[in-house]
């Protein structure tokens, strides 16, 4: 069954298509200041505002900060009618200035410097719609300073309205928010949903004379998952928070290119194991997981002044996905152990698809 496992991963790993959530996050910061002015920034990656906005001139598929610079007024046109800000009934006057760059997490984004006037009275509602015709999946992090309070929450394609009630600057609506976005970010990131399955297929087996048998004891599979599950949690918690508050920082791109490996070997580990004391392992695969979940956070350590609430309730959220995942899994990973083909062929094989999958991730993020 080995050998025609390894075949099958050989025949297929350069042909099967992977597939997992491109993170496509912005940043949108305003300060009020005197007499209806708001001042801030909207930060893009430059592949989401180039293919949005037409600033590709070349239609190379790489965007030049020539490209950027001479584009200018396309970008500024696109912000104005993608970014509509209101007091009342009023509409604001949006104006953005010379674009500039700046790293988050080692990762490159366009620095759109805004003046927002404002001359009505009321509440300030945000409309934003920028870059969900491209990628739907876009989330813009959007921090709001009025006098005394403030405003951090997602704006995504589902809630493109924000309005600054009281209700919406309330710290347990801001709380909510955020777990309702860890949660979200599990069940968006396949990488992590596939390392957690992994990890999770030979729990309710035991290896005996270099082979997987059924594990009778049910008491034995429960304390497996516990130890596995509790493992990825401290892991990626422990880094989630560190980088978020700009403790620790590693380049994006090695972070991503690192989650796909270790859901690669996590499942071929599965097939050839060589690693038995998997709590280790998964504990540092869990630290890499933990960097990719905190790439939400990037510019919040500058910008709000609730973030370890916003950290602590985003954790919290992952968590909350996280269980109902393994709520799931766990039962039908109890049935499945009774099948004598589950040690000899189901797990086999379906280590081998995720190992593949993570495979060509690997290849696309090198």
């Amino acid at each position: 069954m080995q050998r025609f496992i390894l075949f099958f991963f050989i025949l297929f790993a350069f042909t099967a298509k992977g597939f997992a959530h491109e993170l496509s996050n912005g940043y949108l910061t305003l300060n009020y200041q005197q007499g209806g002015l708001l001042k801030g920034e909207l930060l893009l990656k430059p592949e989401d505002i180039g293919q949005a906005a037409n600033l590709d001139s070349n239609n190379d598929g790489q965007l030049q900060w020539g490209e950027v610079l001479d584009n200018q007024s396309f970008a500024e046109q696109y912000i104005a009618s993608s970014l509509q800000v209101k007091q009342g009934e009023t509409k604001c006057d949006v104006a953005t200035t010379v674009p500039s760059m700046r790293s988050i997490s080692a990762e490159s984004l366009i620095v759109y410097p805004l003046n927002v006037s404002c001359q009505g009275t009321g509440e300030i509602s945000i409309m934003y719609q920028g870059i969900f015709e491209v990628t739907p999946t876009h989330k813009l992090l959007t921090t709001i300073k009025l006098e005394q309070e403030t405003l951090t929450t997602v704006i995504a394609e589902d809630k493109r309205i924000l309005t600054l009630t009281p209700a919406a600057l309330s710290i347990t609506t801001q709380f909510f928010e955020m777990v309702y976005q860890g949660i979200w970010h599990i069940f968006i990131g396949l990488d992590h949903i596939l390392f957690l399955v992994a990890t999770l297929l030979t729990v309710n087996l035991a290896r005996n004379e270099r082979s997987w048998k059924k594990e009778d004891k049910k008491r034995d599979i429960f304390k497996n998952t516990v130890i596995l599950v509790s493992a990825f949690t401290l892991a990626h918690s422990i880094t989630l928070t560190a980088t978020a508050l700009d403790i620790i920082t590693l380049d994006s791109r090695w972070v991503e290119l690192g989650i796909a490996i270790s859901v690669m070997l996590t499942a071929l580990n599965n097939i050839f194991p060589i690693v038995f004391r998997l709590g280790f392992l998964t504990f540092g695969f869990g630290l890499l997981h933990g960097m990719g979940f905190a790439s939400v956070f990037a510019e919040l350590n500058a910008q709000s002044n609730s973030l370890a609430m916003s950290v602590a309730a985003f954790n919290i959220g992952v968590e909350i996905g996280q269980l109902a995942i393994v709520a799931v899994l766990l039962p039908l990973l109890m049935l499945a152990r009774n099948w004598h083909v589950y040690a000899k062929t189901i797990m086999p094989f379906a280590s081998s698809v995720i190992a593949i999958v993570a495979l060509n991730w690997t290849l696309q993020r090198w």
